[in-house]
């Protein structure tokens, strides 16, 4: 957990020190999207799940092979890079999510606020400037991650945005 390129950042090794204060981890990934795919799996009988993951990406995504999970996990797209992806997409005009259009602009349409995105911070300036509703949702979802990654000065920087909302409903 703590060696290695994909270890906890030095910076957050204290919440495993400080067992049961922070209950949060990258485990909400395998719950709300992993284990539906195996289930689903499962239900239909199929004996491999075929995904879209390119090792580009980054993360975790980097140890993946074609084929893992004991060869029931397929990964084709493994080996493509954004150069190649950004092509496929304009030689067949394949119309993406318009998030990934202006004026949003995002580069990855992960789960809305996820504090392991590492774009957190613009991606809650754009919410905030354009999407105000999402971005306060984020906030309340993940309220307690936020408050302590402003605390450390991890990802995030200082709140602005509860001032501004209070400002806005002065006027």
């Amino acid at each position: 957990m703590y060696n290695g390129k994909f270890s906890c950042p030095k910076m957050l090794l204290y919440q495993f020190e400080e067992q049961g204060k922070y209950n949060y981890s990258n485990q909400c990934c395998y719950k709300l999207k992993k284990s539906l795919l195996h289930n689903k799996q499962k239900e239909l009988g199929l004996k491999m799940n075929i995904t879209g993951m390119r090792q580009e990406e980054g993360g975790n995504r980097e140890r993946l092979s074609c084929l893992t999970n004991n060869g029931k996990s397929f990964h084709p797209l493994i080996v493509v890079n954004e150069e190649w992806e950004n092509w496929f997409i304009e030689k067949y005009q394949i119309k993406l999510c318009e998030l990934y259009y202006p004026p949003y602009n995002f580069k990855r349409t992960g789960c809305k606020g996820c504090p392991f995105s590492l774009n957190l911070q613009q991606d809650l300036n754009t919410m905030a400037e354009l999407l105000p509703n999402e971005r306060r949702q984020c906030e309340i979802i993940w309220k307690p991650v936020y408050d302590e990654y402003r605390r450390i000065g991890y990802r995030l920087k200082p709140n602005i945005f509860d001032f501004l909302v209070d400002k806005l409903k002065k006027y």
